[in-house]
């Protein structure tokens, strides 16, 4: 509380009796001096009510002895004051406080394999004819550099066209920008959010399938946003964690998406990981083997995020033990220490998995261990595969060792009982059911 603030109080404690000021006098909450008005709080609309019509003179009287100039009171109560604050914030965040593009984040530093040079070429072309090719649509799980591309292609089409306007957001931001700007029930604040929309030359979205049914009038929104940059050849890219077929969206909003391009970013292969993990370790001065650096990619089979997380364990390490080098065993030491860590430690493990399998759907374990391509023993392998891999979190290549299989048989039959579930519902509420069954034992 300002200094003056107390002095003020005093000074009009002089001039009213005891049991006013305490009452409702002493209650008051200073908030800000604000050019020529003193902004108070009340803790209550009574007291706030009372003040106004029988001691506000006082105090500007008193502000005026105390500061040497005038000020007019302006009365709020708690939650008006509250209210208040939240409102500033968030205009702040919305309009003064857009996402940069990330620097870091551009085609230079993108690592192409076969999983993501799809994606990559179709990035890369819509740089070059911006509006061309409209929208782009990238789909893929997540953490396989989706994020990475939108900022790519802002970041090369800003260095070729600075003069551009480009906008990164993902759609729970949008969602909240559009929820607030309705809750002004201001006509002024809904033209300026869609203005502001439309005025960017490159409009990069992200996360599009938490746009979900249940935001109609944010989809709505998006939909007249989407059609005015589309017809003014303006480059939209899209992302989202599947295709745009399963989205739950309006179809009308859906049925735009086929126009353009659409590139699928796949789970890092064997060739990616060991690139990721390679540039990562150089970055980090993490001096390591080649076979260890196999080693490491063939057993942390998952995103880049995965991996850079081991690589971040490697460095804490080397940094709190004072290490100038790592050894490949250490290396493997605490590597394997996170994977283990990481696998859900849920009372089952692979032996009981394939069990539980061969028990749901009647089949012998030596079947489904076998080499057999009845399709009576692969669907059941598959569906193993796919169990032992997201429920059990074991790399693709541990249950490769497990089925004597490749680890590219291990993504083809993942791959392939995932398309079945679309095709026939009772397996996959056979899967939920086996899912349910080993998550909660």
């Amino acid at each position: 509380m300002e200094t003056s603030w107390e002095e003020i109080l005093e000074e009009v404690s002089k001039q009213i009796p005891p049991k006013y000021f305490t009452n409702f006098i002493a209650p008051l909450h200073f908030v800000r001096w604000e050019g020529n008005q003193m902004v108070v709080s009340a803790p209550s609309q009574i007291i706030k009510s009372h003040v106004e019509a029988k001691y506000a003179n006082f105090l500007e009287n008193a502000a005026y002895q105390i500061k040497g100039d005038s000020f007019r009171l302006v009365l709020l109560t708690d939650k008006e004051e509250s209210t208040s604050h939240m409102k500033d914030a968030i205009e702040n965040r919305f309009q003064n406080s857009e996402p940069e593009l990330n620097s870091e984040y551009n085609f230079e530093t993108y690592i192409v394999s076969d999983c993501n040079r799809l994606a990559f070429t179709a990035a890369k072309s819509i740089c070059e004819h911006p509006g061309k090719y409209n929208p782009l649509y990238l789909f893929g799980p997540v953490g396989v550099g989706k994020t990475h591309l939108l900022h790519a292609i802002g970041n090369e089409i800003k260095k070729k066209d600075p003069w551009k306007t480009i906008r990164y957001v993902d759609s729970i931001s949008f969602l909240n920008e559009f929820i607030f700007t309705v809750r002004q029930n201001n006509r002024d604040s809904l033209e300026s959010f869609k203005m502001r929309y439309q005025s960017y030359n490159v409009l990069l979205f992200d996360d599009i399938q938490f746009l979900n049914g249940g935001a109609e009038k944010t989809q709505e929104e998006f939909f007249a946003l989407f059609n005015f940059l589309y017809e003014r050849k303006r480059q939209i890219v899209i992302a989202s964690d599947r295709p745009s077929y399963e989205l739950p969206l309006h179809d009308r909003l859906k049925s735009r998406f086929v126009h353009g391009l659409q590139a699928d970013v796949k789970e890092h292969d064997l060739s990616l990981r060991k690139e990721l993990l390679r540039s990562y370790t150089i970055q980090y001065n993490i001096p390591i083997s080649e076979e260890t650096l196999e080693w490491l990619a063939q057993n942390c089979d998952g995103d880049s995020r995965a991996l850079i997380g081991i690589v971040n364990d490697l460095v804490l390490y080397k940094k709190a033990y004072q290490f100038f080098l790592l050894s490949d065993e250490k290396i493997r030491e605490i590597a394997n220490s996170r994977l283990q860590t990481n696998r859900k430690r849920i009372g089952f493990n692979p032996d009981q998995v394939i069990d539980l399998v061969c028990e749901k759907l009647n089949v012998a374990r030596k079947d489904i261990l076998g080499k057999s391509r009845k399709v009576d023993f692969i669907l059941p392998r598959h569906l193993c595969m796919l169990l032992l891999h997201e429920i059990l979190g074991l790399p693709k290549a541990q249950i490769g060792r497990i089925f004597s299989a490749q680890h590219t048989t291990v993504i083809h039959g993942i791959t392939k009982i995932k398309e079945k579930f679309s095709e026939d519902k009772n397996l996959f509420d056979l899967y939920q059911s086996i899912k349910h069954q080993i998550s909660f034992q």
